[in-house]
């Protein structure tokens, strides 16, 4: 079975399967970890109404948030909501969306007057501070591969660094942006860094085929062996300690004006 045949149409580059589920639910306390257990890091008043959560994935963010909207639609779509959101909140929507300007358009003018949008992604393209990430590496090539791969099919592989111009480029204000490094494996001395590496190090081993073997395969015309011999030597680039690479998580919240 084709695990990605339910949503390649729209250009899903992951498996929508149960071990994606299980990766999901990873990246998901990833974000956990990273943000130090907050759900949200904007500003937001006690008084909120209406939530909307898009790119739900398995939903633990929408469960622990409580009053939150959950989004099964096609956001890429005209949206049919009457009634605005207090707070609308979009994470890790990679590779899942060709028009990022266009949604977030469609996000501010559904938000109330001084509402917030909240948005979470990477920058997925390992780098090191000391130089032990080399381009001869396999986790280097991965990165270069499926990036370029995406791109080549109209995907933003890598939106974080992106998410603050699309935000001023829609008109919200009072935009906060924060960049977080975040290692991948129990390299760092910071013992926070350290399980926040460990598990960075578990969502790699757990996604990296589901996010390889389409782009390569399709896009780049590798062969399915190769992509698996590919992954036998990725695996021991992300098993060496002694690569210190890590990948950049962004945070971009912004108002709607009270008055457009």
């Amino acid at each position: 079975m084709d695990v990605y045949a339910d949503l390649w149409g729209k250009g899903y580059l992951l498996p929508n399967d149960e071990k994606e589920q299980d990766h999901m639910n990873i990246i998901s306390h990833l974000f956990k970890l990273i943000l130090g257990g907050r759900l949200f890091l904007a500003p937001l008043p006690q008084n909120m109404k209406r939530i909307l959560d898009i790119g739900t994935g398995t939903g633990d963010w929408a469960i622990d948030m409580a009053r939150c909207t959950e989004n099964n639609d096609d956001v890429e779509n005209d949206w049919a909501h009457h009634n605005p959101f207090d707070y609308i909140h979009c994470r890790f929507m990679a590779s899942s969306i060709r028009d990022w300007p266009r949604l977030f358009r469609q996000i501010l003018e559904n938000l109330t007057p001084n509402g917030y949008a909240e948005f979470y992604d990477f920058d997925f393209f390992f780098r090191s501070d000391d130089n032990s990430l080399l381009p001869t590496h396999e986790m280097y090539i991965n990165c270069a591969e499926t990036t370029s791969a995406a791109e080549k099919i109209g995907q933003t592989a890598c939106p974080g660094p992106h998410l603050a111009k699309w935000a001023r480029e829609a008109g919200f204000v009072n935009i906060t942006e924060r960049k977080m490094k975040v290692p991948i494996g129990p390299w760092a001395k910071d013992p926070k860094l350290k399980e926040i590496g460990a598990w960075n190090h578990v969502q790699a081993m757990e996604g990296m085929e589901g996010w390889s073997m389409a782009l390569l395969t399709r896009v780049n015309g590798w062969s399915e062996q190769r992509v698996r011999e590919h992954l036998v030597r990725l695996k021991k680039d992300y098993q060496d300690t002694k690569i210190h690479a890590y990948m950049t998580a962004y945070v971009v919240y912004g108002q709607r004006p009270e008055k457009n």
